[in-house]
């Protein structure tokens, strides 16, 4: 039987999170925990692929149900958008996993599982690359949000402090070179450090 763990990528918008978390599920032995989320899909996001898109009603019916693990609400420009991870994604006894989270998610998950079988990596990224990524993201959507960016990237001013990385001690990787070498932090926790292994390598 497997004692997995559940890894977690931790970091504020437009710090590569995303990409980084979409190659780590191409390259290793592990699963994504599919969020659920009340926000409307992007253009390109598919439901099931990206997130579970769900209604308010139905994310209210789940939290009064206790079929949560975590739930995270923000107040975005266009309302409430709420974001959760349900109780029946999980099975440790199966496989690994891996999840775009935040430092209070991860926090709730405590409540849940051991400490032990809870990896969290922060995805540090100089700020003003940040900012320009953010920016650079922006102008390539078709239905850019120069507001909702500014609130984002100031609302992670306050979400993620040097304080959370001191409190938590997650195991770190830097976002500032290339996604090559980025992946290569990736492959030295992955492999190393956890013992997970690509996939390639399970091929029988």
């Amino acid at each position: 039987m497997l004692n997995g763990k559940i890894i977690f990528y931790i970091g504020p918008s437009s710090s590569g999170k995303d990409t980084i978390f979409k190659k780590t599920l191409l390259v290793y032995d592990i699963i994504r925990i599919l969020l659920l989320t009340t926000r409307p899909p992007r253009p390109g996001e598919i439901n099931g692929n990206e997130y579970d898109f769900i209604t308010d009603e139905n994310m209210k019916t789940m939290d009064i149900n206790h079929e949560l693990i975590e739930r995270r609400d923000y107040n975005t420009i266009h309302g409430i958008w709420s974001y959760a991870t349900s109780k029946s994604s999980i099975d440790l006894t199966r496989s690994n996993y891996l999840t775009l989270n935040t430092w209070d998610g991860y926090q709730k998950f405590l409540n849940f599982y051991s400490k032990d079988c809870l990896i969290p990596i922060y995805i540090e990224l100089d700020k003003g690359l940040r900012l320009q990524r953010s920016l650079d993201r922006e102008k390539k959507s078709k239905n850019s949000d120069y507001s909702e960016m500014c609130r984002r990237f100031l609302a992670d001013e306050q979400d993620f402090t040097k304080e959370m990385i001191e409190t938590y001690k997650p195991l770190i990787i830097n976002n500032n070179g290339t996604i090559e070498e980025t992946m290569e932090q990736v492959d030295d926790i992955m492999v190393r450090k956890l013992g997970i292994l690509p996939k390639k390598l399970l091929i029988p």
